[in-house]
Formats: structure tokens, sequence, C-alpha cells
């Protein structure tokens, strides 16, 4: 038998869904299992619902037959959100692509004052859709079984307001506490190209450090995410 976690495997989030009963292939998924990956009728798959179980199934025409279910413990423990300064657009899929990757149960999106991009509100849900299609398909290639939940705030003030044990990372001289141990929830704050405003280092009451260099936004991102999620 394949084992589960070398299976080809997709989200399917089907409302009700009962993994005792055959289930049917939401479009995108069929499209994915056949022409992305050239399996047909027979063929063995992983199912993941999003709620921490996979599914094992066998492909049978546009539905899968289930055989099987498990709850792998793929997910961190302690809930990581990360919280990030919108930086450029390569900068940011690339962000969301690895902290969705290593593991953080959210991601906060916000503008900061050195942010170049800014978001207007009518294009805000195609932006969404586009980082939610980049986080699942870095969720599905990592074996996780659930997906970070997405949210947009104003500002800083508003992410410090809100974050459980915020821990905001700068570039500064200020900043010379290095990164903790996570042991609880945890929000780690990223700013965008350029660091942090004055405003917003005032903010800011201790600032955390990832040593003497000055890192791409998506390196410090990938770095913190990495350490704040190992053996986890």
């Amino acid at each position: 038998m394949i084992p589960l976690r070398a299976l080809p495997r997709a989200f399917v989030q089907i409302p009700n869904l009962d993994p005792t009963k055959p289930i049917p292939l939401p479009e995108e998924e069929f499209k994915k299992f056949r022409s992305v990956l050239r399996l047909s009728t027979g063929d063995e798959v992983a199912l993941l619902p999003g709620d921490g179980s996979v599914i094992r199934a066998t492909l049978d025409g546009k539905q899968a037959i289930p055989s099987d279910v498990q709850y792998p413990l793929t997910e961190s423990p302690i809930e990581i959100t990360l919280a990030l300064g919108l930086p450029k657009p390569d900068s940011l899929e690339d962000s969301v692509r690895m902290a969705s990757e290593l593991g953080v149960a959210n991601i906060i999106l916000f503008t900061a004052r050195r942010s170049v991009v800014k978001w207007e509100p009518a294009k805000l849900d195609k932006k969404l859709q586009r980082l939610q299609i980049i986080a699942r398909e870095a969720c599905e290639v990592a074996y996780r079984t659930k997906l970070p939940t997405f949210q947009v705030l104003p500002d800083l003030k508003s992410v410090l307001e809100q974050a459980q044990n915020p821990l905001v990372l700068s570039e500064s001289d200020r900043a010379e506490t290095p990164f903790p141990q996570i042991t609880k929830p945890t929000t780690l704050v990223v700013g965008p190209e350029g660091g942090w405003d004055p405003i917003e280092t005032k903010l800011i009451t201790n600032p955390i450090t990832l040593g003497p260099r000055v890192l791409r936004v998506s390196t410090a991102v990938a770095t913190a995410c990495a350490l704040a999620l190992s053996n986890r």
C-alpha cells in the first residue's frame, strides 16, 4: 500500500462531506488529478477536507471512493499567525507560499506606512483569492491538513491591538532581543521593504532581531516562521 503522504493530494472543500460515501470531485480538483497529474480511474489519491483529516480514496470517474480516514499530526499544536506589512507583489506571494508551507495558522495583511503597494478596496477580493490559491497549493505540497485563514487590517496599530503575544521583527539598532523560544500562540509581525516608519517604531515596545544582516521580506518571513514552528 502506498503511504498516505506519498499519494497525490488536493484540498476538497465540500459542505457536509461524508467520508463514508462516494465524494464528487469539484471541477478544479478533477482537472488537477486528470489533466495535470495524469491520473485515471483506479488510481489512489489523498483528499484533504481542511478539518485536519486525510481521506484515502480511489478515483472513479468524476468522483472518489473513500477507503480510509486518518488524522496525521501535521499541524502545529501552537497557533502561529503571520502579520505582514504589504510588500511588493512578488515578495508577498513568496512570503505567503513559504509561511503556508511552514505551517502558520493565520495570515494578516496590513498597510504599513512604508508599504509601496496600496490595495484598492475594489480589487481586495480578487487579490485575496489569488493568495488563497497560492496558500492552498503550498499546503498541498507540504502535506498540511488545514488551510491558513486570511484577514486584512488597516495598519500596524490595528494588528498590535488584536495580536496574541506579538513579536515584531525589526532591523533597527533598537532591536537587540534575539528570537525567543515559542511556547504559546504568537503573532509574528514583519514589515515591508524599508522597515518601520518612526511613528510605527513608537508602537513597538520590544523589537526582535534575526541577526545583524538586513534580510529580504520573504527571507525574514521564512526564517521567523521556521524558528517559530521548528519541531512542531
